[in-house]
């Protein structure tokens, strides 16, 4: 489950925007939470993120904090961060599918011929195939990119305003009065006016994004380090009973809570999968 949470939204995006030309319909035809299911997660993460309320001694400094973050993150902050991240992530992805090295994916999926048919034919003649098939293939790519981008920006921008809330909070907790009467002073200088305007933008600066994206199969191959280390962990604790493993009192205790007993009692209490078949299952995508 934490797996499909985590991955689908992305290969959903990254499907959408890495190869445009042959995503449209894969991604239209994609199932995506109902509202209800939208619903039970974002409750589901908002109790799982609660903070402490603040102290008086906090609350007499937020609104020092929230002048400071108000320099850190003005508004508009979000949306244009959000305008600048997807260009840096996703313009060197479309420069690369969106020309020959994508052709490859779009005859194989618009032509149904032999494979071989393709092995040794110059680049420029498989563009040239690729654009008579699709006139705007080049284009598609980038308009695909501007309308996601553009949503994005106005869905960040409604996270704005609860996130510069939540960062004033924090540096209400973290810093004393004096402190923040100091980190004010700084934001007063020159220095400190311009690294408060680029403190959270440095996050998107290139230099940083391509330093990550060297992390990118590192991280990749701890995912696959943490499938093991589960099935492992898993492995260890009692296993998981079905009808046969239940005791005579586990049954008769069981069809009480339940209201059941003798056949309905068997028949309502499914067998469990093993750990590794679970793990199986979600990485297969089965529910």
């Amino acid at each position: 489950m934490i797996r499909k949470i985590i991955f689908a939204p992305l290969a959903s995006f990254a499907l959408a925007t890495a190869v445009p030309a042959l995503a449209q319909d894969d991604f239209a035809d994609s199932e995506g939470p109902n509202p209800e299911q939208m619903e039970a997660m974002m409750q589901m993460f908002g109790n799982m993120f609660q903070a402490e309320p603040l102290t008086p001694e906090q609350e007499a400094r937020l609104p020092a904090a929230q002048a400071l973050v108000l320099q850190v993150m003005p508004d508009g902050f979000y949306a244009e961060l959000m305008r600048k991240t997807m260009g840096s992530v996703l313009d060197p992805i479309l420069s690369m599918i969106a020309g020959p090295e994508g052709a490859d994916l779009v005859l194989a999926k618009r032509l149904a011929v032999d494979p071989d048919t393709f092995e040794g034919i110059d680049e420029a003649v498989k563009m040239e195939i690729v654009t008579i098939l699709d006139p705007g293939y080049t284009e598609r790519g980038k308009v695909m990119t501007e309308a996601f981008t553009t949503a994005m920006s106005g869905a960040f921008a409604q996270i704005e305003p609860p996130m510069r809330d939540g960062l004033a909070r924090a540096y209400a907790v973290r810093f004393d009065e004096q402190q923040l009467a100091d980190i004010a002073a700084f934001f007063a200088t020159d220095t400190g006016a311009l690294y408060a305007n680029e403190s959270m933008a440095l996050f998107a600066d290139p230099q940083v994004m391509s330093a990550s994206m060297q992390a990118m199969p590192a991280m990749m191959g701890s995912f696959t380090n943490m499938e093991t280390l589960i099935t492992e962990a898993m492995n260890s604790l009692p296993a998981e009973r079905g009808y046969n493993d239940l005791s005579d009192a586990d049954r008769a205790r069981l069809g009480e809570l339940l209201g059941l007993s003798g056949d309905d009692l068997r028949e309502a209490i499914i067998a469990p999968k093993k750990p590794d078949e679970t793990m199986e299952a979600e990485t297969s995508g089965e529910s």
